[in-house]
């Protein structure tokens, strides 16, 4: 991602997930107000108003499933069926209890911004690099978006770390029962990265601690999943994959970390969950949603 620009990648992703809810075979996957959301977002830009003309366009979709099929086979609907799994689990840690939520990277992802009017006595806060804030902060300013409890922490993490940033933030409540949502980030970093966040996160905060975050399997693992043009694709847009974990190796990694594993969700369980039993669209399987906790 360049120093002064939005990422791509979340630009991608919300684009994604108003072509899904357009798709007739999936109608009700994803709901009024994330469209809405998203929709705002995209309308903030000159680069997401040309992803909204994209979408508009007969021939870009038709081009749209091909460099799909190329890249990520069944990326879109996996990017709603993912946000799906993570704002479960978030609902179901603030029924439990938690009154923090802190999404590190959060892109444009609309959870925080929606749910933060729904739950005023919890506390939101988005974590991501300050070219991409700006433009989600402008985009989502108004008087419906709420100013006690919905924070915007702009961070390169090329120069800060995030335990100084919290720590050095009013936003942050370290004696609060926190939920972490760690969305697509995990792959860019190494694991010495990886292993320093979850640490970081139980060192920052002195309450329970629940996560969720996706990681990503070795892309020899699912061939079908990882397009030709991939590679080509992440090195054009200098976002290369740097961790990724087996499924099977997720319990020790967790363990290692001094959590408590809850749940590792791949594309099958994704289908129970949120998808019709005679669903037949590809289902894209080099990513998977975890869940752990530290109490």
């Amino acid at each position: 991602m360049k120093e002064e620009q939005a990422s791509s990648t979340a630009f991608t992703v919300v684009q994604g997930i108003l072509y899904t809810a357009r798709r007739s075979d999936l109608r009700g996957l994803v709901d009024d107000e994330m469209v809405k959301a998203c929709h705002k977002i995209l309308a903030a830009s000159q680069e997401g108003q040309r992803r909204l003309r994209q979408l508009n366009s007969f021939w870009f979709r038709g081009i749209a499933r091909v460099l799909e099929r190329l890249t990520l086979p069944g990326i879109t609907v996996h990017y709603v069926l993912r946000k799906k799994f993570i704002e479960d689990y978030v609902l179901e840690s603030v029924a439990k209890g938690a009154t923090q939520v802190i999404n590190l990277g959060a892109g444009f992802d609309t959870l925080a911004y929606r749910l933060s009017q729904e739950n005023p006595e919890v506390n939101f806060i988005e974590i991501d690099h300050p070219a991409t804030h700006k433009v989600k902060v402008e985009a989502l300013s108004g008087p419906d978006t709420p100013k006690d409890n919905l924070h915007f922490i702009p961070v390169d993490f090329a120069k800060q770390k995030l335990e100084d940033v919290l720590r050095e933030s009013s936003a942050f409540d370290k004696d609060r029962s926190t939920v972490c949502i760690v969305e697509g980030v995990l792959m860019y970093l190494d694991i010495s990265d990886v292993s320093h966040l979850f640490q970081a996160l139980k060192e920052l905060i002195h309450a329970p601690v629940r996560c969720v975050f996706t990681a990503v399997e070795p892309m020899s693992e699912h061939p079908k999943s990882f397009g030709p043009l991939l590679k080509l694709y992440l090195g054009m847009k200098g976002e290369p994959m740097n961790w990724t974990c087996l499924c099977r190796d997720m319990p020790a990694f967790v363990e290692k970390q001094g959590y408590v594993l809850g749940m590792v969700a791949d594309a099958d369980e994704f289908k129970r969950r949120y998808l019709s039993s005679d669903y037949k669209g590809f289902l894209h399987r080099g990513e998977y949603g975890v869940t752990v906790e530290r109490l």
